[in-house]
């Protein structure tokens, strides 16, 4: 089930465990991303967040890093490490997408789809308020 955000794209995105569908009802186009928060570590002492991109056929486990943010999430930095190029249609879309939020400017009719769960702590949505939002009652109230 994937359900389209209403609000708070940006907050959603940056919960630390969102999975999230970026479409182009124009063209078709479509790409899925994972953002996930890091602990603190020796490498990344600062908070980051892992994105990730899923280029194949299972849900689950197909997904390649190709980034983190960094800056409470106003800052990414493009990796090469996995094939995935900076001027891949899918790092352009997500490169766009996160400026247009993150500067509070007009998605132009791209949509944000979420899986159904919680962007926070990946439980399942069921209450309608709570599938618009993207956040359960009690993550909702947390951040």
């Amino acid at each position: 089930m994937c359900s389209k955000l209403e609000s708070n794209h940006l907050q959603f995105i940056l919960a630390g465990n969102a999975t999230f569908t970026v479409l182009n009802p124009g063209t078709g186009c479509r790409f899925t991303f994972k953002v996930q928060k890091s602990e603190p570590s020796e490498k990344y002492p600062e908070q980051v967040w892992f994105c990730s991109l899923l280029n194949g056929p299972d849900n689950w486990t197909n997904y390649i890093l190709f980034g983190i943010l960094k800056d409470n999430g106003v800052k990414f930095i493009h990796s090469n490490r996995k094939g995935i190029s900076d001027k891949a249609k899918s790092s352009v879309a997500f490169v766009w997408t996160l400026n247009r939020l993150v500067n509070n400017l007009s998605l132009n009719g791209v949509e944000i789809w979420h899986e159904g769960k919680c962007g926070r702590c990946g439980r399942k949505l069921t209450v309608p308020e709570s599938i618009a939002s993207g956040f359960g009652p009690e993550c909702a109230g947390k951040l």
